[in-house]
């Protein structure tokens, strides 16, 4: 009995510094009680708030494809339903506004960070370059007029993504990151992470459609590993999940 009851108290006390470790590491989140749709049902119900938080950063880890930056900016859509801006990080000039108007984003409200290809910066070295894209990027996280920041990027050193979460922590948004594969190795302060791919054994087009695979493998609050198989209409922009 003294055995049964020692492991019990060891498990409460694991479980009040679990909690305390998770309000330390989220102490400066904007929390008005709201979540953010993914904009995919399926998707919503394997997280715990039922979509993303307010002030939390979400990582999609991928070989590349047109069918994350669709999805990963449906959730951009969503968190700005209620107002704020978005804003876009595109360093190599490649986002295309007419295809995020498709999807319902609001053009006047969209903000894009391009390269400076003016002949002035002609002298700047490409770290130099970087440097001042993840400053930018920050400032943007840090904004309260900005309800998301959406794009793609290389690589993300553990001293500027940890910056990344505080300032999206205290103002409340939505950070969203598309990265290279090969970046799972590294340090990461995103609060839901996924390992994007195709199917097992289905091509990823079939038709109209364009099929992707996510498994979770990062999320607080909820056991990591959960994958899912997800369609997306080319055409009319609907994602459905796929039952095998």
């Amino acid at each position: 009995m003294r055995q049964s009851g020692a492991i019990t108290n060891k498990s409460v006390l694991i479980q009040q510094l679990q909690n305390q470790i998770r309000q330390a590491e989220t102490a400066g989140r904007v929390d008005d009680g709201t979540c953010i749709s993914s904009g995919c049902t399926a998707i919503d119900r394997m997280l715990p708030a039922g979509g993303y938080l307010p002030g939390t950063l979400v990582q999609w880890l991928t070989r590349g494809g047109q069918g994350i930056n669709f999805l990963s900016l449906l959730a951009a859509k969503h968190a700005c339903e209620k107002g704020g801006a978005l804003v876009v990080f595109d360093p190599l000039n490649q986002f295309y506004p007419p295809a995020a108007a498709a999807i319902g984003i609001n053009l006047n409200h969209l903000i894009i960070l391009r390269a400076d290809t003016s002949r002035n910066c002609d002298s700047s070295s490409p770290d130099d370059a970087q440097q001042k894209l993840l400053w930018a990027i920050d400032q943007t996280l840090r904004c309260p007029a900005v309800a998301a920041v959406w794009g793609a990027i290389s690589s993300i050193n553990e001293k500027w993504f940890r910056r990344f979460q505080l300032s999206a922590e205290s103002s409340g948004c939505l950070g969203l990151f598309i990265q290279p594969v090969c970046q799972a190795k590294q340090p990461s302060w995103a609060e839901v992470q996924w390992l994007v791919g195709s199917p097992s054994g289905q091509s990823t087009h079939a038709g109209r459609e364009q099929l992707l695979s996510l498994k979770l493998t990062r999320c607080r609050n909820t056991q990591s590993g959960k994958t899912i198989d997800l369609s997306i209409n080319t055409i009319t922009g609907d994602v459905r999940q796929v039952r095998s």
